[in-house]
């Protein structure tokens, strides 16, 4: 479900009529401790465990997160994270 929340968030605009179902849902996965995060646009290091990543382009210097096919998912269990899917992200050099 958290999946499918992320594509929505990815291709509904806004003031679409179903933010309001898709915030709902969102909701729904915070009360059971499921939280979907978006790396878009950071930094991308070699080190993060908690993505795969496929790079594009030539330049290895810089490179940032350039789309999200999966999120990032993971639970929040008594203050303490845990991943419960690594992110897979298209990275490139600027």
């Amino acid at each position: 479900m958290a999946n499918l929340v992320f594509e929505l968030d990815k291709k509904l605009d806004p003031t679409s009529p179903l933010d309001r179902t898709r915030n709902k849902m969102k909701l729904v996965l915070e009360e059971a401790n499921i939280y979907i995060y978006n790396p878009i646009g950071e930094k991308y290091a070699e080190t993060r465990t908690d993505l795969e990543a496929n790079i594009s382009g030539t330049s290895t210097n810089d490179l940032y997160i350039t789309d999200v096919v999966k999120p990032v998912i993971y639970t929040n269990n008594i203050g303490k994270k845990e991943l419960l899917q690594k992110g897979i992200v298209i990275v490139s050099g600027k």
